[in-house]
Protein backbone atom coordinates (compact mmCIF):
# COMPACT_ATOMS: atom_id res chain seq x y z
CA UNK A 1 0.00 0.00 0.00
CA UNK A 2 1.11 3.34 -1.45
CA UNK A 3 0.19 6.66 0.17
CA UNK A 4 0.71 10.34 -0.54
CA UNK A 5 -1.00 14.00 -0.49
CA UNK A 6 -0.08 16.17 -3.29
CA UNK A 7 -1.20 19.68 -4.87
CA UNK A 8 -1.54 21.17 -7.40
CA UNK A 9 1.57 22.99 -6.76
CA UNK A 10 3.22 19.55 -6.39
CA UNK A 11 6.41 19.63 -8.72
CA UNK A 12 5.81 16.83 -10.78
CA UNK A 13 9.52 15.55 -10.26
CA UNK A 14 8.64 14.79 -6.42
CA UNK A 15 5.94 12.42 -7.56
CA UNK A 16 6.99 8.95 -6.78
CA UNK A 17 7.27 6.90 -9.67
CA UNK A 18 6.30 3.58 -8.19
CA UNK A 19 3.00 4.75 -8.80
CA UNK A 20 1.93 5.24 -12.45
CA UNK A 21 2.03 9.12 -13.97
CA UNK A 22 -1.40 8.46 -14.98
CA UNK A 23 -2.63 8.10 -11.52
CA UNK A 24 -1.22 11.02 -10.55
CA UNK A 25 -2.78 13.16 -13.51
CA UNK A 26 -6.52 11.86 -12.48
CA UNK A 27 -5.32 12.93 -8.94
CA UNK A 28 -4.81 16.55 -9.84
CA UNK A 29 -7.87 16.33 -11.97
CA UNK A 30 -9.75 15.47 -9.24
CA UNK A 31 -9.37 18.73 -7.75
CA UNK A 32 -11.50 20.18 -10.00
CA UNK A 33 -14.83 18.01 -8.85
CA UNK A 34 -16.40 19.11 -6.20
CA UNK A 35 -16.14 15.61 -4.36
CA UNK A 36 -14.73 14.89 -1.31
CA UNK A 37 -13.75 11.05 -2.33
CA UNK A 38 -13.73 9.04 -5.36
CA UNK A 39 -12.39 4.98 -6.00
CA UNK A 40 -12.17 3.41 -8.55
CA UNK A 41 -9.86 0.37 -10.13
CA UNK A 42 -6.40 0.74 -12.46
CA UNK A 43 -5.09 -2.01 -14.35
CA UNK A 44 -0.94 -2.12 -15.01
CA UNK A 45 0.24 -4.91 -16.54
CA UNK A 46 0.23 -7.35 -13.94
CA UNK A 47 -2.41 -6.37 -11.30
CA UNK A 48 -4.93 -4.76 -10.49
CA UNK A 49 -4.85 -1.52 -8.50
CA UNK A 50 -7.12 -0.11 -5.85
CA UNK A 51 -6.77 4.21 -5.85
CA UNK A 52 -8.47 6.41 -3.73
CA UNK A 53 -8.97 9.82 -3.64
CA UNK A 54 -10.23 12.10 -1.08
CA UNK A 55 -9.93 15.89 -0.42
CA UNK A 56 -8.13 17.99 2.06
CA UNK A 57 -8.54 21.49 2.85
CA UNK A 58 -5.54 22.63 4.77
CA UNK A 59 -6.42 26.42 4.83
CA UNK A 60 -9.64 25.82 5.62
CA UNK A 61 -11.60 28.68 2.83
CA UNK A 62 -13.14 26.23 -0.14
CA UNK A 63 -10.18 28.29 -2.32
CA UNK A 64 -9.49 24.90 -4.60
CA UNK A 65 -5.51 26.65 -5.20
CA UNK A 66 -5.29 25.08 -1.25
CA UNK A 67 -6.81 22.12 -1.56
CA UNK A 68 -4.94 18.98 -1.60
CA UNK A 69 -5.63 15.12 -2.44
CA UNK A 70 -4.51 12.59 -0.24
CA UNK A 71 -3.79 9.41 -2.58
CA UNK A 72 -4.02 5.72 -1.20
CA UNK A 73 -2.80 2.78 -4.00
CA UNK A 74 -2.72 -0.76 -2.94
CA UNK A 75 -2.85 -4.01 -4.46
CA UNK A 76 -6.41 -5.39 -4.59
CA UNK A 77 -8.26 -8.35 -6.40
CA UNK A 78 -11.48 -8.85 -8.17
CA UNK A 79 -14.34 -10.23 -6.24
CA UNK A 80 -15.48 -13.65 -7.71
CA UNK A 81 -12.74 -13.49 -10.53
CA UNK A 82 -14.41 -10.81 -12.35
CA UNK A 83 -12.35 -10.24 -15.99
CA UNK A 84 -11.26 -6.85 -17.42
CA UNK A 85 -14.04 -6.62 -19.89
CA UNK A 86 -16.69 -7.78 -17.18
CA UNK A 87 -15.44 -4.53 -15.26
CA UNK A 88 -15.67 -2.89 -18.54
CA UNK A 89 -19.20 -3.87 -18.93
CA UNK A 90 -19.77 -3.12 -15.46
CA UNK A 91 -18.59 -0.07 -15.47
CA UNK A 92 -20.68 1.11 -18.32
CA UNK A 93 -23.73 -0.48 -16.63
CA UNK A 94 -22.64 2.20 -13.49
CA UNK A 95 -23.60 4.88 -16.16
CA UNK A 96 -26.30 3.51 -17.36
CA UNK A 97 -25.65 2.73 -20.06
CA UNK A 98 -27.86 0.35 -22.50
CA UNK A 99 -26.73 -3.38 -23.85
CA UNK A 100 -26.51 -1.29 -27.26
CA UNK A 101 -24.85 1.58 -25.93
CA UNK A 102 -21.85 -0.81 -24.17
CA UNK A 103 -21.56 -2.92 -27.19
CA UNK A 104 -20.81 -0.08 -29.36
CA UNK A 105 -18.40 1.56 -26.69
CA UNK A 106 -16.60 -1.35 -26.18
CA UNK A 107 -16.67 -2.77 -30.44
CA UNK A 108 -18.72 -6.08 -29.81
CA UNK A 109 -22.14 -7.19 -29.75
CA UNK A 110 -25.46 -6.74 -27.53
CA UNK A 111 -25.28 -10.38 -27.40
CA UNK A 112 -21.73 -10.83 -25.79
CA UNK A 113 -22.61 -8.15 -23.31
CA UNK A 114 -25.87 -9.55 -22.24
CA UNK A 115 -24.26 -12.88 -21.60
CA UNK A 116 -21.41 -10.55 -19.33
CA UNK A 117 -24.45 -9.23 -17.76
CA UNK A 118 -25.61 -12.99 -16.65
CA UNK A 119 -22.53 -13.69 -15.60
CA UNK A 120 -21.98 -10.25 -13.66
CA UNK A 121 -25.37 -11.04 -11.98
CA UNK A 122 -24.04 -14.33 -10.76
CA UNK A 123 -20.93 -13.18 -9.22
CA UNK A 124 -22.00 -10.54 -7.55
CA UNK A 125 -25.17 -11.88 -6.13
CA UNK A 126 -27.69 -9.32 -7.86
CA UNK A 127 -30.85 -9.68 -9.61
CA UNK A 128 -31.20 -6.76 -11.65
CA UNK A 129 -28.75 -4.16 -13.17
CA UNK A 130 -29.87 -1.53 -11.29
CA UNK A 131 -28.45 -3.57 -8.12
CA UNK A 132 -25.08 -4.06 -9.84
CA UNK A 133 -24.78 -0.62 -10.57
CA UNK A 134 -24.87 0.01 -6.69
CA UNK A 135 -22.56 -2.58 -6.11
CA UNK A 136 -20.04 -1.16 -8.76
CA UNK A 137 -20.37 2.04 -7.26
CA UNK A 138 -20.52 1.01 -3.75
CA UNK A 139 -17.62 -0.96 -3.82
CA UNK A 140 -15.44 0.90 -5.98
CA UNK A 141 -16.20 -1.65 -8.74
CA UNK A 142 -15.45 1.06 -11.72
CA UNK A 143 -12.50 1.47 -14.22
CA UNK A 144 -10.18 3.88 -15.07
CA UNK A 145 -9.39 5.05 -18.19
CA UNK A 146 -13.12 4.92 -18.89
CA UNK A 147 -13.72 2.12 -21.32
CA UNK A 148 -14.29 3.09 -24.81
CA UNK A 149 -12.54 6.60 -23.93
CA UNK A 150 -13.96 9.79 -22.51
CA UNK A 151 -17.81 9.75 -21.74
CA UNK A 152 -20.18 11.63 -23.94
CA UNK A 153 -21.30 12.61 -20.24
CA UNK A 154 -21.05 12.50 -16.30
CA UNK A 155 -23.08 11.39 -13.79
CA UNK A 156 -20.68 9.36 -11.73
CA UNK A 157 -16.96 10.32 -10.00
CA UNK A 158 -15.56 8.62 -12.40
CA UNK A 159 -16.80 9.61 -15.64
CA UNK A 160 -16.83 13.11 -14.22
CA UNK A 161 -13.28 12.60 -14.03
CA UNK A 162 -12.35 11.49 -17.36
CA UNK A 163 -14.14 14.20 -18.50
CA UNK A 164 -12.03 16.17 -16.08
CA UNK A 165 -8.61 15.09 -16.91
CA UNK A 166 -9.30 16.06 -20.55
CA UNK A 167 -10.78 19.46 -19.73
CA UNK A 168 -14.32 18.39 -20.92
CA UNK A 169 -16.02 18.72 -17.45
CA UNK A 170 -18.48 21.41 -16.35
CA UNK A 171 -18.17 22.16 -12.75
CA UNK A 172 -21.79 23.25 -12.98
CA UNK A 173 -23.41 19.73 -13.53
CA UNK A 174 -21.30 18.12 -10.30
CA UNK A 175 -22.38 16.80 -7.09
CA UNK A 176 -25.24 18.94 -5.82
CA UNK A 177 -24.47 17.48 -2.37
CA UNK A 178 -20.54 17.71 -2.87
CA UNK A 179 -20.02 18.74 0.87
CA UNK A 180 -21.29 15.81 2.43
CA UNK A 181 -19.18 12.53 2.68
CA UNK A 182 -19.41 10.21 0.37
CA UNK A 183 -19.53 7.50 1.89
CA UNK A 184 -21.51 6.85 5.45
CA UNK A 185 -19.47 4.38 7.31
CA UNK A 186 -20.68 0.64 7.95
CA UNK A 187 -22.13 0.71 11.59
CA UNK A 188 -21.26 -2.84 13.63
CA UNK A 189 -23.26 -3.17 16.85
CA UNK A 190 -21.24 -4.87 19.38
CA UNK A 191 -23.01 -6.05 22.55
CA UNK A 192 -19.94 -6.46 25.17
CA UNK A 193 -21.06 -8.91 27.79
CA UNK A 194 -20.25 -6.94 31.21
CA UNK A 195 -19.19 -8.13 34.69
CA UNK A 196 -17.19 -11.56 33.27
CA UNK A 197 -13.75 -9.92 34.00
CA UNK A 198 -11.40 -10.56 30.91
CA UNK A 199 -13.83 -12.70 28.91
CA UNK A 200 -15.81 -9.29 28.78
CA UNK A 201 -12.32 -7.58 27.63
CA UNK A 202 -11.64 -10.67 24.68
CA UNK A 203 -15.11 -9.78 22.89
CA UNK A 204 -14.98 -6.47 22.71
CA UNK A 205 -11.04 -6.27 21.95
CA UNK A 206 -11.43 -9.15 19.11
CA UNK A 207 -13.93 -7.19 17.53
CA UNK A 208 -11.60 -3.94 17.77
CA UNK A 209 -9.01 -5.80 16.07
CA UNK A 210 -10.33 -6.92 13.04
CA UNK A 211 -12.10 -3.58 12.68
CA UNK A 212 -9.32 -1.38 13.17
CA UNK A 213 -7.03 -4.01 10.26
CA UNK A 214 -10.19 -3.38 8.71
CA UNK A 215 -9.94 0.10 8.26
CA UNK A 216 -6.33 0.58 8.14
CA UNK A 217 -6.64 -1.13 4.44
CA UNK A 218 -9.59 1.13 3.32
CA UNK A 219 -12.79 0.20 5.32
CA UNK A 220 -15.07 -1.89 2.69
CA UNK A 221 -15.12 0.03 -0.52
CA UNK A 222 -14.15 3.08 0.94
CA UNK A 223 -16.54 3.18 3.97
CA UNK A 224 -15.01 2.92 7.60
CA UNK A 225 -16.47 0.01 10.03
CA UNK A 226 -17.83 2.50 13.01
CA UNK A 227 -18.48 -0.16 15.87
CA UNK A 228 -21.52 0.72 18.13
CA UNK A 229 -20.77 -0.42 21.73
CA UNK A 230 -23.03 -1.42 24.10
CA UNK A 231 -22.00 -3.17 27.71
CA UNK A 232 -24.99 -5.34 29.44
CA UNK A 233 -25.26 -7.26 32.60
CA UNK A 234 -24.95 -10.99 30.75
CA UNK A 235 -27.77 -12.82 33.06
CA UNK A 236 -30.14 -8.88 33.32
CA UNK A 237 -32.49 -8.98 30.33
CA UNK A 238 -33.49 -5.45 31.10
CA UNK A 239 -29.97 -4.46 30.76
CA UNK A 240 -29.81 -6.57 27.97
CA UNK A 241 -33.03 -5.13 26.15
CA UNK A 242 -31.42 -1.69 26.79
CA UNK A 243 -28.25 -2.49 25.55
CA UNK A 244 -29.92 -3.97 22.37
CA UNK A 245 -32.49 -1.03 21.88
CA UNK A 246 -29.95 1.12 21.36
CA UNK A 247 -27.82 -0.59 19.08
CA UNK A 248 -30.72 -1.03 16.46
CA UNK A 249 -31.51 2.67 17.12
CA UNK A 250 -27.88 3.59 15.80
CA UNK A 251 -29.40 1.76 13.29
CA UNK A 252 -26.20 -0.64 13.14
CA UNK A 253 -25.57 -3.14 9.61
CA UNK A 254 -25.01 -6.40 11.65
CA UNK A 255 -25.10 -7.09 15.63
CA UNK A 256 -22.05 -9.47 17.10
CA UNK A 257 -21.54 -10.89 20.65
CA UNK A 258 -20.28 -14.02 22.29
CA UNK A 259 -23.37 -15.91 24.36
CA UNK A 260 -25.25 -12.94 25.34
CA UNK A 261 -28.10 -14.37 23.62
CA UNK A 262 -28.07 -17.73 25.28
CA UNK A 263 -30.03 -16.81 28.85
CA UNK A 264 -32.77 -15.31 27.09
CA UNK A 265 -34.99 -16.42 24.41
CA UNK A 266 -36.83 -12.86 23.32
CA UNK A 267 -33.24 -12.16 22.34
CA UNK A 268 -33.72 -13.49 18.60
CA UNK A 269 -37.22 -12.41 18.29
CA UNK A 270 -35.69 -8.45 19.20
CA UNK A 271 -33.77 -9.61 16.24
CA UNK A 272 -35.92 -10.91 14.22
CA UNK A 273 -37.96 -7.62 14.21
CA UNK A 274 -34.72 -5.75 13.07
CA UNK A 275 -33.88 -7.83 10.18
CA UNK A 276 -30.32 -7.37 10.02
CA UNK A 277 -27.12 -10.07 10.69
CA UNK A 278 -26.70 -11.41 13.55
CA UNK A 279 -23.60 -13.08 14.55
CA UNK A 280 -22.94 -14.96 18.27
CA UNK A 281 -21.16 -17.51 19.97
CA UNK A 282 -24.26 -18.89 22.50
CA UNK A 283 -23.39 -22.66 21.62
CA UNK A 284 -27.46 -23.39 22.04
CA UNK A 285 -28.19 -25.76 20.08
CA UNK A 286 -32.35 -24.69 20.62
CA UNK A 287 -31.96 -21.46 19.16
CA UNK A 288 -30.03 -22.74 16.00
CA UNK A 289 -32.85 -25.56 15.38
CA UNK A 290 -35.50 -22.78 16.37
CA UNK A 291 -33.39 -20.52 13.12
CA UNK A 292 -33.53 -23.18 11.01
CA UNK A 293 -37.20 -24.03 11.89
CA UNK A 294 -38.31 -20.80 10.82
CA UNK A 295 -36.30 -19.12 8.34
CA UNK A 296 -38.15 -17.05 7.01
CA UNK A 297 -38.21 -15.22 10.73
CA UNK A 298 -34.68 -16.06 11.76
CA UNK A 299 -32.89 -15.95 8.50
CA UNK A 300 -30.13 -13.38 9.36
CA UNK A 301 -29.10 -15.41 12.61
CA UNK A 302 -25.69 -17.19 13.22
CA UNK A 303 -24.32 -18.80 15.77
CA UNK A 304 -20.67 -18.89 14.50
CA UNK A 305 -19.81 -21.96 16.34
CA UNK A 306 -21.34 -25.50 16.98
CA UNK A 307 -23.67 -26.25 19.77
CA UNK A 308 -23.48 -27.31 23.22
CA UNK A 309 -24.99 -30.78 22.39
CA UNK A 310 -21.49 -31.62 21.42
CA UNK A 311 -19.78 -31.53 24.57
CA UNK A 312 -20.98 -34.68 26.12
CA UNK A 313 -20.37 -36.63 22.74
CA UNK A 314 -17.05 -35.50 22.77
CA UNK A 315 -15.65 -36.03 26.28
CA UNK A 316 -16.81 -39.55 25.80
CA UNK A 317 -14.43 -40.06 23.05
CA UNK A 318 -11.53 -38.59 24.53
CA UNK A 319 -12.92 -41.00 27.27
CA UNK A 320 -12.57 -44.02 24.59
CA UNK A 321 -8.99 -43.20 23.18
CA UNK A 322 -7.69 -42.38 26.28
CA UNK A 323 -8.75 -46.08 27.48
CA UNK A 324 -7.79 -47.84 24.44
CA UNK A 325 -4.60 -46.28 24.40
CA UNK A 326 -4.11 -47.65 27.85
CA UNK A 327 -3.13 -43.82 29.33
CA UNK A 328 -5.71 -43.73 31.71
CA UNK A 329 -8.06 -46.23 33.24
CA UNK A 330 -11.41 -45.51 35.29
CA UNK A 331 -12.29 -47.67 38.11
CA UNK A 332 -16.10 -47.40 38.58
CA UNK A 333 -16.77 -45.82 34.89
CA UNK A 334 -19.22 -43.00 36.79
CA UNK A 335 -19.63 -39.39 35.21
CA UNK A 336 -20.89 -36.31 37.80
CA UNK A 337 -22.14 -33.32 35.81
CA UNK A 338 -21.74 -29.90 37.42
CA UNK A 339 -24.10 -27.54 35.86
CA UNK A 340 -24.54 -24.00 36.23
CA UNK A 341 -28.07 -22.55 36.05
CA UNK A 342 -28.81 -21.61 32.65
CA UNK A 343 -31.26 -21.64 29.93
CA UNK A 344 -28.82 -23.17 27.84
CA UNK A 345 -25.96 -24.89 28.91
CA UNK A 346 -27.46 -28.37 29.91
CA UNK A 347 -25.10 -31.08 28.82
CA UNK A 348 -27.22 -34.67 30.68
CA UNK A 349 -29.16 -34.72 28.08
CA UNK A 350 -31.19 -37.76 27.62
CA UNK A 351 -29.14 -38.26 24.29
CA UNK A 352 -25.84 -38.01 26.22
CA UNK A 353 -27.29 -40.21 29.16
CA UNK A 354 -27.91 -43.13 26.44
CA UNK A 355 -24.70 -42.69 24.17
CA UNK A 356 -22.72 -42.79 27.60
CA UNK A 357 -24.62 -46.10 29.09
CA UNK A 358 -23.72 -47.60 25.37
CA UNK A 359 -20.31 -47.18 26.88
CA UNK A 360 -21.03 -48.88 29.71
CA UNK A 361 -20.47 -45.52 31.67
CA UNK A 362 -22.92 -44.31 34.88
CA UNK A 363 -23.60 -40.73 34.91
CA UNK A 364 -24.77 -40.08 38.33
CA UNK A 365 -27.45 -37.20 38.68
CA UNK A 366 -26.76 -33.82 38.31
CA UNK A 367 -25.56 -31.38 41.00
CA UNK A 368 -26.81 -27.90 40.47
CA UNK A 369 -23.97 -24.77 40.99
CA UNK A 370 -25.75 -21.98 40.99
CA UNK A 371 -23.60 -18.71 39.99
CA UNK A 372 -22.33 -17.22 42.78
CA UNK A 373 -23.97 -18.94 45.19
CA UNK A 374 -22.59 -22.10 45.29
CA UNK A 375 -20.34 -23.56 48.15
CA UNK A 376 -17.96 -25.32 46.36
CA UNK A 377 -16.30 -27.03 49.37
CA UNK A 378 -19.76 -28.64 49.94
CA UNK A 379 -19.51 -29.63 46.47
CA UNK A 380 -16.42 -30.95 46.82
CA UNK A 381 -17.23 -33.25 49.62
CA UNK A 382 -20.37 -34.59 47.93
CA UNK A 383 -18.67 -35.31 45.40
CA UNK A 384 -16.07 -37.60 47.33
CA UNK A 385 -19.07 -39.53 48.60
CA UNK A 386 -20.25 -40.39 44.62
CA UNK A 387 -16.84 -41.47 43.90
CA UNK A 388 -17.02 -40.07 39.98
CA UNK A 389 -14.10 -41.16 37.26
CA UNK A 390 -14.81 -38.15 36.04
CA UNK A 391 -16.20 -35.07 36.46
CA UNK A 392 -17.64 -32.39 33.89
CA UNK A 393 -18.33 -29.24 34.52
CA UNK A 394 -20.42 -27.20 32.53
CA UNK A 395 -20.70 -23.37 33.87
CA UNK A 396 -18.96 -20.59 30.99
CA UNK A 397 -18.38 -18.07 34.33
CA UNK A 398 -14.44 -18.47 34.65
CA UNK A 399 -14.41 -16.96 38.02
CA UNK A 400 -16.86 -20.70 39.26
CA UNK A 401 -14.44 -22.56 37.78
CA UNK A 402 -11.47 -21.05 39.05
CA UNK A 403 -13.53 -21.47 42.62
CA UNK A 404 -14.16 -24.88 42.06
CA UNK A 405 -11.13 -25.75 41.04
CA UNK A 406 -8.84 -23.94 44.37
CA UNK A 407 -11.56 -25.93 46.43
CA UNK A 408 -10.71 -29.50 44.73
CA UNK A 409 -7.20 -28.77 44.81
CA UNK A 410 -7.48 -29.23 48.53
CA UNK A 411 -9.44 -32.04 48.97
CA UNK A 412 -8.48 -33.76 45.78
CA UNK A 413 -10.25 -37.04 44.39
CA UNK A 414 -8.96 -39.57 42.09
CA UNK A 415 -11.31 -38.53 38.72
CA UNK A 416 -10.66 -36.28 35.08
CA UNK A 417 -11.85 -33.00 35.43
CA UNK A 418 -13.43 -32.17 32.33
CA UNK A 419 -14.36 -28.63 31.73
CA UNK A 420 -16.19 -26.38 28.73
CA UNK A 421 -14.52 -23.38 27.14
CA UNK A 422 -13.58 -21.24 30.67
CA UNK A 423 -10.23 -22.06 31.61
CA UNK A 424 -9.61 -20.84 27.15
CA UNK A 425 -9.59 -17.56 29.54
CA UNK A 426 -5.98 -16.33 30.16
CA UNK A 427 -7.55 -15.42 33.95
CA UNK A 428 -8.03 -18.64 34.25
CA UNK A 429 -4.45 -20.02 34.83
CA UNK A 430 -3.37 -16.35 36.20
CA UNK A 431 -5.73 -17.14 38.82
CA UNK A 432 -5.12 -20.64 39.53
CA UNK A 433 -1.12 -21.54 38.40
CA UNK A 434 0.21 -24.84 38.92
CA UNK A 435 -3.12 -25.74 40.55
CA UNK A 436 -4.44 -25.64 37.24
CA UNK A 437 -2.15 -28.10 35.75
CA UNK A 438 -4.38 -31.63 34.98
CA UNK A 439 -7.39 -29.99 33.94
CA UNK A 440 -9.07 -30.94 30.71
CA UNK A 441 -11.48 -28.81 29.00
CA UNK A 442 -12.80 -28.49 25.65
CA UNK A 443 -14.61 -25.94 22.99
CA UNK A 444 -16.06 -25.93 19.70
CA UNK A 445 -14.83 -22.58 18.99
CA UNK A 446 -10.97 -22.69 19.51
CA UNK A 447 -7.95 -20.29 17.91
CA UNK A 448 -5.73 -22.92 15.77
CA UNK A 449 -1.87 -23.33 16.56
CA UNK A 450 -1.44 -22.20 13.04
CA UNK A 451 0.12 -19.39 10.83
CA UNK A 452 -2.95 -17.49 11.15
CA UNK A 453 -3.83 -18.00 14.71
CA UNK A 454 0.44 -17.21 15.66
CA UNK A 455 -0.51 -14.23 13.45
CA UNK A 456 -3.60 -13.17 15.37
CA UNK A 457 -2.28 -13.55 19.16
CA UNK A 458 0.74 -11.66 18.31
CA UNK A 459 -1.60 -8.79 16.79
CA UNK A 460 -4.17 -8.86 19.59
CA UNK A 461 -0.63 -9.34 22.08
CA UNK A 462 0.67 -5.99 20.22
CA UNK A 463 -2.20 -3.91 20.62
CA UNK A 464 -3.64 -5.05 23.94
CA UNK A 465 -0.77 -5.80 25.95
CA UNK A 466 -2.22 -9.04 26.93
CA UNK A 467 -2.83 -12.58 25.73
CA UNK A 468 -5.95 -13.06 23.80
CA UNK A 469 -6.86 -17.05 25.19
CA UNK A 470 -7.67 -19.11 23.22
CA UNK A 471 -11.22 -18.89 22.38
CA UNK A 472 -13.38 -16.32 22.58
CA UNK A 473 -11.24 -12.81 21.23
CA UNK A 474 -10.81 -15.02 17.84
CA UNK A 475 -14.37 -16.21 17.35
CA UNK A 476 -15.81 -12.35 17.52
CA UNK A 477 -12.35 -11.57 15.29
CA UNK A 478 -13.92 -13.75 12.74
CA UNK A 479 -17.50 -12.51 13.28
CA UNK A 480 -16.37 -9.32 11.99
CA UNK A 481 -14.25 -10.55 8.88
CA UNK A 482 -16.82 -12.93 8.06
CA UNK A 483 -19.14 -9.80 7.55
CA UNK A 484 -16.36 -7.98 6.15
CA UNK A 485 -16.19 -9.94 3.80
CA UNK A 486 -19.75 -10.67 2.50
CA UNK A 487 -19.67 -6.66 2.78
CA UNK A 488 -16.71 -6.54 0.33
CA UNK A 489 -18.78 -9.17 -2.27
CA UNK A 490 -22.31 -7.48 -2.19
CA UNK A 491 -24.37 -4.47 -1.56
CA UNK A 492 -23.70 -3.88 2.26
CA UNK A 493 -27.26 -2.49 2.05
CA UNK A 494 -29.17 -5.82 0.63
CA UNK A 495 -29.41 -7.78 4.25
CA UNK A 496 -30.61 -10.35 1.72
CA UNK A 497 -27.39 -11.01 -0.58
CA UNK A 498 -25.24 -10.81 2.89
CA UNK A 499 -27.15 -13.33 4.47
CA UNK A 500 -26.89 -15.75 1.59
CA UNK A 501 -22.96 -15.18 1.28
CA UNK A 502 -22.58 -15.75 4.82
CA UNK A 503 -24.60 -19.35 4.27
CA UNK A 504 -22.74 -19.97 0.91
CA UNK A 505 -19.29 -19.13 1.15
CA UNK A 506 -16.28 -20.79 3.48
CA UNK A 507 -14.64 -18.53 5.18
CA UNK A 508 -11.16 -19.44 6.70
CA UNK A 509 -10.75 -17.49 10.35
CA UNK A 510 -8.39 -17.78 12.98
CA UNK A 511 -10.67 -20.27 14.44
CA UNK A 512 -11.19 -22.54 11.36
CA UNK A 513 -13.57 -22.34 9.07
CA UNK A 514 -16.98 -21.36 8.96
CA UNK A 515 -19.45 -23.02 6.58
CA UNK A 516 -22.87 -23.10 7.02
CA UNK A 517 -24.72 -24.15 3.78
CA UNK A 518 -27.68 -23.18 2.08
CA UNK A 519 -30.13 -23.56 5.11
CA UNK A 520 -27.36 -23.86 7.86
CA UNK A 521 -26.92 -21.54 11.12
CA UNK A 522 -23.93 -23.32 12.62
CA UNK A 523 -20.80 -24.48 11.57
CA UNK A 524 -19.62 -27.74 10.56
CA UNK A 525 -17.62 -29.52 13.45
CA UNK A 526 -14.80 -31.61 13.21
CA UNK A 527 -15.44 -34.88 13.99
CA UNK A 528 -18.72 -34.70 15.67
CA UNK A 529 -20.77 -33.61 12.72
CA UNK A 530 -18.14 -34.01 9.73
CA UNK A 531 -15.28 -35.51 8.87
CA UNK A 532 -14.13 -33.35 6.57
CA UNK A 533 -11.54 -31.39 8.59
CA UNK A 534 -10.86 -28.66 6.24
CA UNK A 535 -14.56 -27.06 6.35
CA UNK A 536 -15.46 -27.06 9.25
CA UNK A 537 -14.52 -25.98 12.62
CA UNK A 538 -12.39 -28.40 14.93
CA UNK A 539 -13.58 -29.28 18.47
CA UNK A 540 -10.46 -28.81 20.71
CA UNK A 541 -10.13 -30.66 23.81
CA UNK A 542 -6.65 -29.31 25.43
CA UNK A 543 -4.83 -30.29 29.02
CA UNK A 544 -3.25 -28.05 31.10
CA UNK A 545 0.42 -29.18 31.96
CA UNK A 546 3.49 -27.11 33.61
CA UNK A 547 0.41 -24.03 33.10
CA UNK A 548 0.58 -24.37 29.12
CA UNK A 549 -2.32 -25.67 27.39
CA UNK A 550 -1.81 -28.87 25.29
CA UNK A 551 -3.95 -29.53 22.65
CA UNK A 552 -4.83 -33.71 22.81
CA UNK A 553 -7.76 -33.99 20.46
CA UNK A 554 -8.54 -34.59 17.08
CA UNK A 555 -6.26 -35.11 14.69
CA UNK A 556 -4.86 -33.63 12.88
CA UNK A 557 -4.57 -31.17 15.36
CA UNK A 558 -3.82 -32.55 18.59
CA UNK A 559 -2.03 -35.31 20.05
CA UNK A 560 -3.54 -37.80 22.69
CA UNK A 561 -0.40 -39.53 23.61
CA UNK A 562 0.82 -35.85 25.34
CA UNK A 563 -2.00 -36.50 27.73
CA UNK A 564 -0.50 -36.83 31.26
CA UNK A 565 -2.08 -38.21 34.72
CA UNK A 566 -3.63 -35.46 36.64
CA UNK A 567 -0.80 -34.61 39.44
CA UNK A 568 -3.49 -35.03 41.96
CA UNK A 569 -4.13 -38.85 41.19
CA UNK A 570 -0.74 -39.14 42.74
CA UNK A 571 -1.55 -36.94 45.68
CA UNK A 572 -4.68 -39.53 46.75
CA UNK A 573 -2.87 -42.41 45.74
CA UNK A 574 -0.50 -41.32 48.30
CA UNK A 575 -3.47 -40.28 51.03
CA UNK A 576 -4.98 -43.77 50.43
CA UNK A 577 -2.08 -45.62 51.50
Amino acid sequence: MFERTISVDTPERDLPRQVPAEIWRYALAFLHLRRPTLRFVWRDDKQWIDVQFSRENRSGVGNHGHDHVRVLVSPTEMPRGITVRELDVLTLVALGLTNGGIAERLGTSARTVSSQLERLLEKLGQTSRGGLAAVAVDLGLLRLPFPGGTPESGGIGIAELELALHAQFDPSLSVARGGLAARVPIRLGIIEPGGLGTDSAQTLNGALLAIDEINAQGGIGGRRIEPIIETVEIFDWESVARGLDRVIEADVDAIITSYVSAEHPQFLDVIADYGKPFLHTATFEADVLRAELEPWRYGMVFQTCASETYYGPGMLRVLKRLEEARLWAPRERRIVCLEMESVSMHLATPAFLERASDAGWTVAATIETPVGNTDWSATVANLAVLRPDVILIANYVETELVSFQRAFAHSPLPALVYSIYSPSIPSYLRELGAAANGVIWSTTTGTYDDELGRRFRHQYATKFGEDPGWSQAGAVYDQVRMLSAAWSSVDSRNVEAVVQYLRRWPYRGVNGVYYFGETGHAPRLYPDTTSDAALSQAHLVYQIQDQQHVLLHPEPFGNLQSFALPPWFDATAERAR
